[in-house]
């Protein structure tokens, strides 16, 4: 019987935790060839939403090249718009999250605000560029689940239907004295 009794405490008290990765992605932005004129300086609002009790981050890959194909570069912005549709340059800049000289680079930033963001691109140069780009939203977490199928439940359950055999088996040995 105390067989029986060691096996099913341990099987129930004994907790097997295990934890799942969740991945969500949401492209927000995925175009090749998109075009900055010579000398000018080109830019696309989007809005981001992030994933809600994620950890999010927002990742950027870009290519520019010339018209002809050859590698080139290009000054890359990226900036939160204070509630602002516009993303022509301003005297009063806003936040500047990325402010870089790129031709081939990919970018992976923490990001924990929803908003309206600019994807700025300044080409100071004589000819035309040609942006290939990719922008996606990533929320990833931990799923955690607690279950009893663990070794060490697997043996306490093992423990506990041996105890419950062998009290089977007593009770059926068990020999009937008589009363005389």
């Amino acid at each position: 019987m105390a067989l029986l009794i060691v096996g099913l405490i341990t099987y129930a008290s004994i907790p097997s935790v295990h934890t799942t990765p969740v991945v969500n992605a949401q492209n927000l932005w995925v175009q090749n060839a998109f075009p900055v004129q010579a000398k000018s300086f080109a830019g696309q609002s989007k809005n981001i939403t992030l994933f809600s009790g994620m950890n999010n981050e927002l990742q950027i890959n870009l290519t520019v090249s010339e018209s002809n194909g050859v590698a080139s570069a290009v000054r890359f912005e990226l900036l939160g718009m204070n509630n602002s549709q516009s993303c022509s340059p301003s005297s009063r800049p806003p936040v500047v999250l990325i402010d870089q000289l790129v031709s081939n680079q990919s970018f992976n930033i923490p990001f924990s605000a929803t908003g309206t963001y600019c994807f700025g691109f300044d080409n100071s140069s004589q000819t035309l560029k040609n942006i290939d780009i990719s922008a996606r939203v990533v929320g990833t977490t931990e799923q955690i689940i607690v279950a009893r199928d663990g070794s060490a439940n697997t043996a306490g359950l093992g423990l506990g239907a041996v105890g419950l055999v062998v009290a089977l088996y007593g009770c059926s040995r068990k020999s009937i004295i008589p009363w005389e």
